[in-house]
């Protein structure tokens, strides 16, 4: 289906954003240690926006490591499965992934924009208004909800096909 192959490019979208975040934070931190070396003085904003880019880079990552099984995963229950069991145990648990980080992006979304509407800014030099790193988290969530539907589908689609092929065999 056309909009799962959306969603998988808006997954590996988000994981080219985690990794620009790494080079950004790898490159701040390198400006700071060669201003602070060379002149003394600090750039003042390494240390909020280092954090900032950290958590864009957590919050965008999360789909594409999931698209990627790269999560975390204990297997040992699920080795001792069945395939069809293993895909009823991954459907129920993509079922519950998906519901728990639609709750997640509702609460970024108060977040943000609460943050938005009273004009929230950071403690630091920098002012920086809280909406802008917020926002990330609640794209971030939002693409994992997305991407625990599509594997739902996914698992759905396997669990009807087994069956489908299940029901030719005991015909045939």
């Amino acid at each position: 289906m056309r909009i799962f192959k959306i969603i998988q490019k808006l997954s590996l979208f988000g994981g080219i954003i985690a990794g620009a975040c790494i080079l950004l934070i790898t490159g701040l931190i390198l400006l700071e240690i060669l201003a602070r070396s060379s002149t003394g003085i600090s750039i003042l904003i390494a240390e909020e926006y280092s954090a900032y880019l950290l958590v864009v880079f957590g919050s965008m990552a999360l789909a594409y490591t999931l698209k990627s099984d790269g999560h975390i995963r204990v297997d040992l229950i699920l080795s001792k499965l069945s395939s069809r069991n293993k895909s009823v145990v991954n459907l129920i648990c993509s079922t519950i992934g998906f519901i728990v980080f639609v709750y997640i992006s509702f609460e970024n979304w108060k977040l943000f924009f609460g943050s938005w509407l009273i004009k929230e800014t950071s403690m630091h030099y920098s002012k920086t208004p809280l909406y802008l790193p917020q926002f990330p988290l609640f794209l971030g969530s939002i693409l994992m909800a997305l991407q625990f539907l599509s594997m739902f589908v996914d698992y759905l689609q396997n669990l009807i096909k087994a069956k489908g092929r299940v029901i030719e065999k005991e015909r045939g």
